[in-house]
């Protein structure tokens, strides 16, 4: 998943959900849904695939915003926190 660009530095708090799935149904992007409805997809990086052992639990992540190439918001994970 390749960034157009970082936009700003942000903390967020919500749920970490599967957002894309391969064929053999795997799980193969994760996003945070936050509490006001919005889904940031987590980009691949080290802290952003740790995430993964996290589906369905709460975390508090900070990181940069950016947008993918399809311009879904993305947010790449520098530290978080399991709530």
């Amino acid at each position: 998943m390749a960034l157009k660009k970082r936009v700003q530095s942000i903390t967020l708090t919500g749920i970490v959900i599967p957002a894309d799935w391969n064929d053999n149904h795997d799980v193969i992007v994760a996003a945070l849904a936050t509490a006001d409805e919005k889904e940031y997809r987590i980009a691949g990086n080290r802290k952003g695939k740790e995430l993964f052992a996290y589906l369905q639990r709460q975390v508090e992540a900070t990181g940069a915003l950016g947008e993918d190439e399809e311009g879904r918001v993305v947010i790449t994970i520098r530290r978080y926190i399991v709530k």
